[in-house]
């Protein structure tokens, strides 16, 4: 079975920015693992509602990625703002990269604010890291995946390598992220956005609706053959 593991700062970063991909690639028959740092403390709109904002979005964001069907869902439980380039969140991500194993990762880019900027580092460095024949206590089976795309959560993703088709699966993404009911308060505005970029980014390759990625060319890969060429 071919593996993913999607990279996340926040709750929501995986449904906002590839929830399409997710739902097709699960249906494809692929597994499809969500790892993130940030527990949502800063989800909400009335003075002194921190705590329950992190039941409440935890919640959401468990029932989202069942709707996307993904085989696990894991928050590393920080608060949002917390999240950045540090020593123990590359740590995790050398641990979760060595745990799953997967054949692809997904994983932020930097143009947007420090703590989607902040993953785009760890999360690309500990792609390399995690091959590595250290860090034993995050893994003892050192993996490198085969590949690593950057997504857009906020911001235009730069010159994005692939648009991936998600026109049988935007009405999942949809629903996945209708989970998210007190995200609406705050991030109303993505209702409508998330429709208009899946329908902008669908129109450059000619399909409906499709979801921007950036293939990240960081590790090298090695061509053999001249076969090897054009696979």
């Amino acid at each position: 079975m071919k593996k993913v593991l999607v990279l996340g700062a926040h709750l929501d970063d995986s449904v906002i920015a590839m929830g399409g991909t997710i739902a097709k690639l699960v249906k494809s028959g692929v597994q499809v693992d969500v790892f993130c740092f940030g527990n949502g403390d800063e989800a909400y709109t009335h003075p002194g509602d921190s705590a329950n904002a992190v039941k409440r979005f935890t919640r959401d964001a468990t029932k989202a990625h069942e709707v996307l069907g993904v085989n696990s869902f894991e928050c590393y439980g920080v608060p949002d703002f917390g999240v950045d380039a540090t020593r123990e969140f590359y740590q995790q991500c050398i641990r979760v990269i060595r745990q799953h194993q997967p054949d692809v990762i997904f994983a932020h880019w930097w143009n947007e604010y420090f703590q989607h900027h902040g993953m785009a580092t760890i999360s690309r460095d500990a792609w390399n890291q995690a091959a590595w024949a250290c860090s034993a206590d995050f893994g003892v089976t050192p993996h490198r995946a085969r590949k690593y795309f950057h997504f857009e959560v906020n911001d235009p993703l730069p010159e994005p390598t692939h648009i991936f088709d998600i026109t049988e699966t935007f009405e999942d993404k949809m629903r996945a992220w209708m989970c998210f009911e007190d995200a609406h308060d705050h991030l109303g505005e993505l209702d409508n956005a998330l429709e208009a970029r899946a329908r902008y980014h669908g129109s450059r390759v000619g399909v409906k609706y499709g979801e921007p990625f950036r293939q990240s060319f960081y590790l090298l890969d090695t061509i053999h053959t001249a076969e090897e060429l054009f696979r």
